[in-house]
């Protein structure tokens, strides 16, 4: 789906309203040259160089950079047309004014939401890994940690599967007195390393960013089919409360899944002190 830069118009409110439920991985730029130049050039013949102005009304309609709003478009025009661009896939990337590490492509969840599921791509980035980066390698991806947000251990698997190299490489950030560091994660790092790990994450990890996801454990088991089963709701629950104990800042993510009380979630996060936040599905990234 694409949108001239009619879009820019000063009374194109409801036009952008529509624009804005458009999902990130169907939308094209193009702008109708020579007709309809963007609200800035108005007035004048429309160029295919004024795209750049069509860039930037995106990025502030999505919340996203222009760099963001330019590689998702040109990986939806290249799935289109088939233009061969080169698509590597890729264990450092940047989404607005983060950068994430991609460590690897396992989970301990079967999510049947999971972006997995459809696409290996996340933002334009493919995160489809070919072998599990060493701790060298992430280190050597990152040019500069320094000029970023925070530095996000996400990717396309759940990261504390590899807790050492989440360590070994917030110790090195840490140590440069880099950005800060944050750990997506479905909350199972317990039961995965068979021990509890909020303490070890503290000092090292300055937010973590939970994937709960639904109020209550039959529900969870049901959308999210871990491979611990019913033991994995409560262990994510006490691996919150550990890391509220250890002075990391969590945030916790539900989705509108059918059945799910988003109030009730927002209800638990508040009990468990830490920042409620709601997803939609598709929203990724």
């Amino acid at each position: 789906i694409s949108f001239t830069a009619n879009i820019t118009f000063k009374k194109a409110d409801s036009l952008r309203m529509v624009a804005r439920d458009i999902p990130t991985e169907r939308l094209l730029l193009e702008t109708d040259a020579p007709f309809l130049a963007p609200q800035a050039m108005r007035g004048s013949r429309n160029e295919p160089a004024y795209i750049t102005h069509l860039a930037g009304e995106w990025s502030r309609l999505l919340d996203l950079s222009k760099e963001d709003v330019a590689r998702i478009t040109s990986h939806n025009a290249n799935s289109l047309f088939k233009l061969k661009l080169d698509e590597s896939s890729k264990i450092a990337y940047e989404i607005r004014d983060s950068l994430y590490l991609n460590i690897t492509n396992r989970c301990s969840n079967s999510c049947y939401f999971c972006v997995r599921n459809q696409t290996s791509f996340v933002k334009g980035h493919n995160l489809k890994i070919d072998r599990e980066p060493s701790t060298q390698d992430i280190i050597k991806a990152v040019d500069s940690a320094k000029k970023f947000k925070e530095i996000v251990f996400c990717g396309y698997g759940e990261p504390t599967l590899r807790l050492d190299m989440i360590k070994e490489v917030a110790g090195a950030f840490k140590k440069e007195g880099m950005a800060k560091v944050r750990v997506v994660t479905n909350g199972q790092g317990d039961l995965i390393n068979s021990r509890p790990i909020a303490t070890e994450l503290a000092g090292l990890v300055d937010r973590v960013s939970v994937s709960l996801n639904t109020d209550t454990p039959e529900l969870y088991d049901k959308y999210c089919k871990s491979e611990f089963g019913r033991a994995a709701y409560p262990a994510i629950i006490s691996f919150i409360k550990d890391c509220v104990r250890n002075k990391i800042e969590v945030e916790i993510t539900f989705l509108d899944l059918p059945g799910v009380d988003l109030k009730k979630c927002e209800n638990i996060a508040e009990e468990l002190k830490g920042k409620f936040r709601s997803r939609s599905l598709g929203e990724v990234g």
